[in-house]
């Protein structure tokens, strides 16, 4: 049923289906047409969350995230205020790298950066572009004003990399944490029963390495570490991924503060959750 070496719009469907258990043969039928999702890919609306913080879209690039002088303009950012004046433009010797990339690409840099860090209201400005970017979730809200706080350089990461998509094709997510603005609604939860990853790491450090775990939900697919591998680097060599296995065993709970712990994050990871098919 899961097959992993073309991303079309069918393979990232059937990927997509994580409920599902067991594998077939490669010769296994397709159950979907081509143009089963066509409507709804239809009337997403690129860009625009939904439908609440913290939903979301998971259209970022990774091309575009992994390059470089994005990563690079990114930790120059961190060191200063991203509103560089009143009219919160950002400060130019902050988006001097972002020349190097297309002007696609630097507009998903900057959008999915004031998605993740600004709240809802805020927004931030290219000054080279004139562009507005608008905030979402908020997670570093602090940035508007002083240099970004290592706490939220975790958290900041952890959304961006939830919010990558190798196969080109928006889809609805929503996102799980252990902060108030990643609280999701008892309907948001229904809406998005499966659970599919969990991320931590910190772009913002020397040696940058995007940790990832998948659920249970994924496990139950032919390859869980392709499918992230495939979702969260495409094929860009740029990518340092380490898939570290099932969620269940590779966080634990402080018996302390009851807090789950992944890795070197501490509680600073971000769970992805997504709406699943039907078969």
């Amino acid at each position: 049923m899961f097959a992993f070496a073309e991303r079309s719009l069918t393979g990232l469907a059937i990927l997509t289906f994580v409920g599902a258990s067991g594998c077939a043969g490669a010769e296994a039928e397709n159950p979907f047409g081509a143009d089963d999702f066509a409507v709804y890919l239809e009337t997403q609306e690129p860009g625009d969350p939904d439908p609440r913080p913290p939903g979301s879209n998971n259209g970022f690039s990774v091309d575009c995230f992994w390059h470089p002088s994005v990563q690079s303009a990114y930790r120059d950012l961190s060191q200063q205020a991203l509103h560089n004046d009143a009219e919160g433009n950002l400060p130019e010797d902050g988006v001097a790298d972002l020349s190097a990339v297309s002007s696609a690409c630097r507009g998903q840099a900057l959008k999915y950066l004031a998605v993740c860090a600004l709240p809802e209201g805020t927004s931030m400005t290219d000054p080279d572009t004139g562009i507005t970017y608008a905030g979402w979730l908020g997670l570093a809200n602090q940035w508007r004003t002083s240099s970004l706080s290592s706490n939220n350089q975790w958290w900041v990461t952890s959304c961006l990399l939830a919010h990558l998509n190798g196969y080109g094709i928006v889809m609805p997510i929503l996102l799980q944490g252990d902060r108030a603005e990643l609280q999701p609604t008892s309907a948001q939860i229904e809406a998005f029963p499966v659970s599919e990853s969990r991320a931590w790491g910190n772009l913002f450090a020397p040696n940058f390495v995007a940790n990832v775990c998948y659920f249970s939900d994924v496990a139950d697919t032919c390859d869980a570490e392709q499918l992230l591998d495939e979702r969260i680097c495409g094929t860009n060599p740029s990518c340092n991924l380490n898939v570290v296995g099932n969620c269940d065993s590779a966080c634990s709970h402080d018996p302390l503060g009851g807090v789950l712990q992944c890795g070197s994050s501490g509680s600073k990871h971000i769970t992805r959750r997504e709406e699943g098919y039907d078969l």
